[in-house]
């Protein structure tokens, strides 16, 4: 995580060697112009999709074009486990990392009682 946190902090524009210093390894991506460090498990690649800009938001929406992971995370159809995975979340409003991996709930389930009884509510 420090690592992920000073390539994250310290600009490559004024520090050239961040990632020899961070002791990261960056490699070139396959399908955009970015780095890919090779410690991290997982990598998404995006290609810059739409900036919004008002007068209370910025936003940069990225459209992904590839997925790299290490087979250690997958789970038995390919697919990204995230208790495999064991990532961190960052809270910007908090300025905080958080770990996950528990399993929670199923999506489109956890809610599927209120969502009958919202149903049954508007047909009487």
């Amino acid at each position: 995580m420090a690592e992920a946190d000073y390539v994250g902090i310290v600009s490559g524009n004024k520090v050239a060697d961040k990632f020899a210093r961070s002791g990261l390894h960056a490699a070139k991506s396959a399908r955009v112009n970015a780095p890919v460090i090779e410690e991290f498990p997982v990598a998404m690649e995006c290609e810059l999709a739409e900036v919004a800009r008002t007068e209370t938001l910025f936003a940069i929406v990225g459209r992904i074009v590839g997925t790299v992971a290490e087979e250690r995370v997958l789970d038995e159809s390919g697919k990204v486990d995230p208790a495999r995975l064991d990532a961190i979340v960052f809270d910007q409003f908090r300025h905080g990392y958080y770990a996950t991996g528990e399993k929670a709930g199923q999506a489109w389930n956890a809610g599927s009682a209120l969502a009958k009884a919202a149903l049954a509510a508007q047909d009487r």
